[in-house]
């Protein structure tokens, strides 16, 4: 189901434009002098100018240090947002950051892959932070001394869970850099910042030396990294491998215009449509982080609970909020609430209307003070707006009402749990890296945590903000359907994923849904969708699912489905995957 799906809005949608002579040449590759002379930008490029031409040969030399990006006003379609401020902040100006970089084996490497929290300070006058990833670096036969380097990029924001994907490109050479070429041209629903736009711009660059530490280490670690990377194909393979016919309606009802990728797993491959932008394919897609909304309350708030428990006990399921976390409200309906009531979002308290038949999980989703909540920058603060939520008429684990409040408290409640058992210092996300995410391959994750005004590094805040890369989602989606079981470690407690994944047994909590084989539910932050493959075999498959159509579903055959995309009206079309599933199912039926 998508997250925000009870809030229809009309946003400007905008493809954006291309124009084939803005710093280009004739070869279509980005002009050396166009980028140290702070030539002029005028619209998009074709996203080919950022990536190797043919003729293109390794770089003369590795890059080490850091280029530090000036503030600027981005050309962007359309031309005036309809959110012209937000926060305080303008959501149409580029960032001020300093990003550091190395190479390894042609790659560029960003030494910070985390958040890099911009916008969401006091500083400057953009609305934005940002996430960067690897990029490449060559050198091209007109530019003479100067090696290329380029880069995926999203702009996002750390109370947000969208993200705006980029690309960018500057050459250097001996201590010098050009200016800083970007454009985006793709993203995921957006929220506050209410239009789907492109953008373009040069930021003036400077160049920072050294200041990277341990470098062999880090080209070490990298050369894991790309060596543990999910396999991934092309759909084509696919098509020629089983044939078109049985790919056919891959996607349902849902728009192409709002897809940016999808495709499905396949005894351990993934097989990906094109990453599809307003200027062509998408650089680097592999490699870039997606901003996937509430598909974060199962990639991570599930797998943090579920490592809890096999490390631990089954019992913290149970364990009552309130022996954790003070809740200052003025009712007691937070008293008998438990971890696994808040995964399922079913604590009995929250706004909305007390009709549970038929239940509408939606119900007074956005209602209250959600606004306040969201907007609340620290941990403090966060669980403040959300005690003045009042009681439902029924107690908890009886009635599924959709809550991003309930999943950032079961957040800051299992990270106090993890304090008890392993000292003050103990970190939920770091417990996540280090137990659940490295152990299966994924060497750097980015989230958003609450913003605290001490500069500590804040709570993750687990409902929403995690930014994967489409390999990072089959892996954790992978291990969810080995039932949490890498190699010969058993990573994720085993009997709760038993009954999580699919199976013929109804399991978890009416949402109102339904499709044409029976009602949704809802179960441990999946949504669970029936398909029956014949009369008499019948599923309930479970599928992660974040606002605007971002979909991870969890087939019986074991195969993934997965989709990103950008709906904002909320239309029945994001909700459903009975093609993703019906495919799964002619490849590798489920009843044999």
């Amino acid at each position: 189901m998508a997250v925000w799906s009870v809030r229809v809005l009309l946003p400007i949608i905008a493809a954006g434009f291309l124009h084939s002579g803005a710093l280009a040449d004739t070869s279509g590759q980005i002009r050396l002098a166009d980028l140290t002379a702070h030539a002029a930008v005028t619209g998009l490029i074709d996203n080919s100018a950022f990536l190797p031409s043919a003729a293109a040969q390794p770089a003369y030399r590795d890059f080490t240090g850091s280029i530090a990006l000036g503030e600027v006003l981005m050309g962007t379609n359309p031309a005036v947002f309809t959110s012209t401020e937000v926060l305080g902040k303008n959501p149409q100006i580029f960032p001020a950051v300093t990003l550091a970089f190395y190479t390894a084996g042609g790659d560029l490497v960003p030494i910070d892959r985390d958040v890099i929290r911009v916008g969401s300070t006091a500083a400057g006058t953009s609305y934005w932070d940002m996430i960067v990833q690897p990029g490449r670096v060559w050198s091209e036969p007109q530019d003479g001394e100067w090696s290329r380097a380029a880069f995926p990029f999203a702009l996002v924001h750390s109370i947000e869970g969208e993200s705006h994907n980029g690309v960018a490109t500057f050459l250097y050479r001996e201590g010098a850099v050009t200016d800083l070429r970007f454009q985006i041209v793709q993203q995921t629903a957006p929220y506050y910042v209410e239009d789907y736009f492109t953008a373009w711009g040069l930021s003036p660059a400077s160049f920072i030396p050294g200041g990277i530490k341990d470098l062999k280490r880090l080209q070490f670690d990298y050369s894991l990294e790309v060596a543990n990377r999910f396999p991934i194909a092309n759909w084509s393979d696919l098509e020629a491998r089983v044939g078109a016919e049985a790919l056919v309606d891959f996607e349902s009802a849902m728009s192409q215009d709002e897809v940016l990728v999808s495709g499905l797993v396949v005894d351990g491959t993934f097989y990906k449509k094109p990453c599809k932008s307003a200027a062509g394919a998408l650089p680097y897609c592999e490699t870039a982080g997606f901003g996937v909304w509430s598909a974060t309350k199962s990639l991570a708030n599930a797998a943090a609970l579920l490592r809890l428990a096999q490390k631990y006990g089954p019992e913290v399921f149970d364990a009552k909020v309130l022996d954790y976390i003070t809740i200052p409200a003025a009712h007691d309906g937070w008293r008998d609430v438990t971890f696994r009531d808040l995964l399922n979002m079913a604590s009995g308290v929250g706004f909305g209307s007390d009709q549970r038949e038929p239940n509408d999980s939606g119900d007074g989703y956005l209602d209250g003070n959600y606004a306040e909540w969201y907007e609340a920058p620290s941990k403090a603060e966060k669980i403040a707006a959300l005690a003045k939520t009042p009681d439902l008429p029924w107690g908890p684990g009886e009635v599924t009402r959709y809550r991003d409040q309930d999943m950032f408290l079961l957040g800051a409640a299992m990270k106090e749990y993890l304090r008890r058992k392993e000292g003050p210092l103990a970190d939920l996300w770091e417990m996540l890296q280090d137990e659940v995410y490295r152990p299966i391959g994924i060497h750097h994750t980015a989230t958003n945590r609450t913003i605290e005004s001490d500069g500590s590094k804040g709570l993750p805040v687990m409902y929403a903000g995690f930014y994967p890369t489409l390999g990072d989602m089959a892996k954790i989606a992978t291990l969810f359907q080995n039932k949490g079981r890498h190699g010969d470690t058993q990573i994720l407690y085993a009997p709760m994923l038993e009954t999580m994944m699919a199976g013929p047994e109804d399991r978890g909590l009416p949402t109102g849904g339904s499709n044409d084989f029976g009602e949704e539910r809802y179960f441990m932050s999946f949504w669970t969708t029936r398909f029956d493959a014949d009369e008499t075999c019948k599923f309930y498959v479970p599928a992660m699912s974040g606002w605007g159509g971002n979909t991870v579903v969890l087939m019986p055959n074991g195969m993934i489905g997965m989709r990103l995309a950008k709906n904002w009206d909320g239309n029945e079309a994001v909700d459903d995957f009975s093609g993703m599933i019906a495919v799964a199912n002619r490849l590798d039926p489920f009843c044999k």
